[in-house]
């Protein structure tokens, strides 16, 4: 398993990386491997479309695991040298891609997609619409449809709520322009987790930490809010299982790229995208309806342990592995 961005940090805690147990309870056995630190790695440091590449990290794989019976790379770049070398190397596990990044707005990115979904013995989406988008636009890409996951052993509901509305995320999905329009004027603390957003009267900055400070910013919250444009690529949605797993009454936009996890009424809010006045009625609304917060926020708990917990994550992607290649004897 290639994680996309490296996992361990110095003077860190043991990374969580609980798909691994997932395998391993269900007979595989896992093993991840980081992405290397520049000593190893010329693009440590990089955004993760260079980093997963990591050339020490593939040989590593090309030579030292030959005997796998697939490997799973988290987002296009970690297996793109292996997709380029697998023939000559005489590498003869599976090669698949888990999420691949948006290629409409950076031809570079665009070139390293198309290399690999042409190559990949499979590839996993977390969006039914990206995975028709991709399926067309790479005819003969083995593209299908995968529900995220989330850990909901890590990320569990505190059995209480805070006072401020949280939203969380620096990547370019947020809307936080829409976000700040809608919650000008409320008389309600707002919490953003992010870099993309200056501090301002009546906004608080949390700043970056470990896992278990995420955690905590998602217990003290009254409410989530995920602000979004309307992507084909499932930007946000780390930020919403997680806000799903505490059991946090949720307000979404409408985006493409997440409809797939959106149930209005039952497990959310959702309002269209950009409609600063929509969202600010949403917010209102479950600011002061106590009972509706406690329904949506125990739905999506249960949402988040029926459907998408890492168990069955796994059970899915054994599933389709099997659809692959028979499994060996020992699994």
């Amino acid at each position: 398993m290639l994680p996309s961005n490296r996992l361990q940090r110095p003077g860190s805690p043991p990374p969580r990386f609980g798909i691994a147990d997932a395998f391993e309870r269900i007979g595989f056995a896992a093993e991840v491997l980081d992405v290397n630190d520049a000593s190893r790695n010329p693009f440590a440091g990089c955004a993760s479309l260079f980093a997963s590449i990591d050339p020490w990290r593939a040989a590593k794989v090309l030579f030292r695991r030959r005997k796998a019976y697939a490997v799973i790379s988290y987002y296009q770049s970690g297996a793109l040298l292996l997709l380029a070398l697998r023939r000559v190397a005489g590498f003869k596990p599976l090669v698949v891609i888990v999420d691949v990044g948006d290629d409409s707005n950076w031809p570079l990115r665009a070139r390293i997609v198309a290399f690999c979904l042409k190559r990949a013995d499979a590839v996993f989406s977390f969006a039914r619409d990206q995975t028709g988008y991709l399926a067309q636009r790479y005819p003969g890409a083995q593209v299908q449809f995968l529900p995220q996951q989330i850990d909901t052993e890590f990320f569990t509901p505190s059995g209480g709520e805070g006072d401020y509305v949280l939203s969380i995320g620096n990547d370019l999905s947020r809307d936080y322009e829409t976000l700040l329009a809608a919650v000008s004027g409320l008389d309600v603390p707002v919490v953003l987790r992010t870099d993309r957003v200056a501090s301002q009267a009546g906004i608080a900055i949390a700043p970056r930490g470990s896992d278990e400070d995420l955690r905590a910013l998602y217990h003290a919250a009254r409410i989530v809010v995920l602000p979004l444009y309307d992507m084909r690529h499932p930007g946000g949605i780390s930020s919403l299982l997680e806000a799903f797993a505490c059991g946090k009454a949720v307000v979404a936009s409408d985006a493409r790229g997440i409809r797939d996890y959106l149930h209005h009424e039952e497990n959310c809010l959702v309002v269209p995208c950009g409609d600063a006045a929509a969202l600010r009625a949403a917010i209102t609304r479950l600011l002061q309806d106590d009972a509706l917060r406690m329904r949506l926020g125990s739905a999506a708990r249960r949402y988040a342990e029926t459907e998408l917990s890492q168990d069955r994550y796994a059970a899915r992607l054994k599933d389709a592995f099997a659809a692959l290649r028979p499994f060996p004897p020992s699994v």
